[in-house]
C-alpha cells in the first residue's frame, strides 16, 4: 500500500484532506486516546501503541506536505526557464557547491566534531542522570511563562521548589511555550504545533497551565477530575473561586479540572515571569500523591477570600 494512504488511513481521513483537516483529527485523536487511558489504566499501554502510529502517519504527512511546498516554491523561482528549469536549477547548485565546497568541507568537519562532542556529552549526561535520585514530581509549565533571563536553564525553578518541599530530593520541570491562540503570525503556528506535540509525547505529573492554554487543552482529557478531593480533603481551602472548570467531549458533565494557584504565597516564590497559574494532575501521573501535596500546599498558601 502507498505509504501515503496508508497514513491518511490511520488518521481516518481521505487523502484529500486539508492540512487543517489533518491537524484537527490528529487533536481528536490526542483526546480520545488521553479519555480513554483515564477510563481504562489497565489499556493504558496499548492505547499509547496505537497513537504512537497515529502520530508516526501525523508527522509523514506534515513532513511531506512541507517538502511539496518547498519544491513549489523552487518551481516558482525557476518557472521562468520553461524547459530549461532542471538545467537552471542544476547549474546554479553547481556553481553554489563548488564556490563554497572548501566551506562545505568545513561545515561537514565542523558537523562531525560536533557529533562526536554530542555523543560524548550525552553519555556524561546519562551517567549523571543514574546517579540522581527518582523523580519526586514532574511538572510541566504550559503557557506564555519564561525565566527572568529569559532563558530555558528551569534548574533554578527547580531548586525553589525543592526549597519549598524539603523532604523531596528531585523535581524535574519542562516549560513549553504556547502562544495566543488567535496570533495570525505563522513562527506562532510552528510553536503551536511544537507543544502540541510535546503534550502527546510528555507525561509529567502536574500541570501548571494560564488562562490561554486551558483554553486550548482544557477539554482535550489530560487533566483528572478534582472533585473528589474539592469535596473532601480541599474542602477548607479550595475557595469555589478557584476552581477551574470544564467538560469533556464524552462527558459533558461540569467538573472541576484544575484549581487556581495564582494567588499563593508560595507562588511568589518561584523564579519564573508569569500571568496565571492553574494547577491539574495529569491522569497517568506517576507520582500522583505528590502533586496531591504540591496543590495542597499551594492552595493553603492562597489568603482567605
Amino acid at each position: 500500500m502507498d505509504q501515503m494512504k496508508e497514513a491518511y488511513e490511520k488518521l481516518g481521513l481521505p487523502e484529500t484532506a486539508s492540512r487543517e483537516e489533518v491537524e484537527e483529527r490528529y487533536t481528536l485523536l490526542m483526546r480520545q486516546a488521553r479519555s480513554e487511558q483515564r477510563r481504562s489504566p489497565e489499556k493504558a499501554e496499548a492505547v499509547e501503541a496505537r497513537f504512537s502510529e497515529a502520530t508516526r502517519a501525523y508527522r509523514y504527512i506534515t513532513e511531506e506536505d512541507d517538502r511539496k511546498s518547498l519544491e513549489e516554491i523552487s518551481r516558482q523561482k525557476y518557472g521562468k526557464f520553461r524547459g530549461l528549469a532542471g538545467p537552471a536549477e542544476k547549474t546554479e547548485h553547481f556553481f553554489r557547491y563548488y564556490r563554497y565546497h572548501v566551506l562545505g568541507a568545513l561545515a561537514l568537519l565542523g558537523l562531525a566534531i560536533y557529533i562526536v562532542i554530542s555523543i560524548l556529552n550525552y553519555r556524561a549526561e546519562q551517567e549523571r542522570l543514574a546517579q540522581l535520585p527518582p523523580v519526586d514530581l514532574s511538572i510541566m509549565l504550559l503557557g506564555t511563562y519564561m525565566m527572568p533571563d529569559g532563558g530555558t536553564e528551569t534548574e533554578p525553578l527547580e531548586q525553589a521548589i525543592l526549597e519549598q518541599f524539603p523532604e523531596w530530593k528531585r523535581v524535574e520541570v519542562n516549560m513549553t511555550y504556547v502562544p495566543p491562540l488567535n496570533s495570525s503570525n505563522p513562527s506562532d503556528a510552528a510553536l503551536l504545533q511544537k507543544a502540541l506535540l510535546m503534550i502527546s509525547s510528555e507525561r509529567p505529573d502536574l500541570y501548571i497551565v494560564d488562562q490561554n492554554s486551558y483554553e486550548w487543552v482544557g477539554n482535550q482529557g489530560i487533566f483528572q477530575p478534582l472533585d473528589e478531593k474539592i469535596n473532601q480533603d480541599w474542602k477548607d481551602i479550595a475557595d469555589p473561586g478557584l476552581h477551574i472548570k470544564g467538560q469533556l467531549d464524552e462527558d459533558p458533565a461540569e467538573r472541576v479540572y484544575a484549581v487556581n494557584i495564582t494567588d499563593s504565597s508560595l507562588v511568589e516564590g518561584l523564579p519564573v515571569a508569569k500571568n496565571e497559574m492553574y494547577a491539574g494532575i495529569s491522569p497517568v501521573a506517576e507520582n500522583e500523591q505528590k502533586a496531591f501535596t504540591f496543590i495542597q500546599a499551594y492552595l493553603e498558601a492562597v489568603p482567605s477570600q
